[in-house]
């Protein structure tokens, strides 16, 4: 689900932490990026019924993120930290405490869960009223989205620009 994961992360971000100097566009990319990064690895590496793997593990975000404080420094540290906190708010959001050989992996050896499945097939296009849940949590998260373009007047001149530059929420 790409909108329930934007909407959250973005919603959650601002609940705990408000505007402060945060760059959402970062926190974006790294709500997105497991679903990403284990698409581009089940193509090539696994195969399975759950469509997460190493992205979706604790491990993944842990080192992505060090690897984030480790390289950068000042302002573009502070941004590019955000990819970190998205990254972690998508494993809370597909809820991957349920699979602990994902979650944990490779604290349990080397395999990972094969549930819960990643949402995304097919099928969600040719059978749409067979994945209600689905469906629910898109919806949920395109209205997130739409509360935080209105909210911030995204559609006022040059707002949205200013956001896609900068990544501020501005009042």
């Amino acid at each position: 689900m790409i909108l329930w994961h934007l909407g959250l992360a973005a919603l959650i971000v601002y609940a705990s932490l408000g505007r402060r100097r945060i760059d959402y566009r970062y926190v974006l990319l790294g709500a997105v990026l497991p679903d990403l990064v284990d698409g581009i690895l089940g193509l090539f590496l696994f195969d399975g019924p759950s469509g997460r793997w190493v992205a979706h593990s604790l491990l993944a975000v842990i080192v992505v993120t060090v690897a984030i404080l480790l390289g950068a420094s000042g302002a573009r540290r502070l941004a590019l930290f955000g990819v970190g906190v998205g990254w972690l708010l998508h494993l809370v959001c597909d809820g991957m405490w349920q699979a602990p050989l994902t979650f944990l992996w490779p604290a349990f050896g080397l395999r990972f869960s094969t549930t819960p499945a990643e949402p995304y097939s097919w099928d969600l296009i040719t059978n749409p009223l067979g994945h209600p849940g689905t469906w629910a949590g898109e919806l949920v998260g395109l209205a997130i989205l739409a509360w935080f373009f209105s909210a911030f007047r995204m559609g006022e001149e040059g707002r949205l620009g200013l956001f896609l530059r900068d990544g501020y929420l501005r009042p």
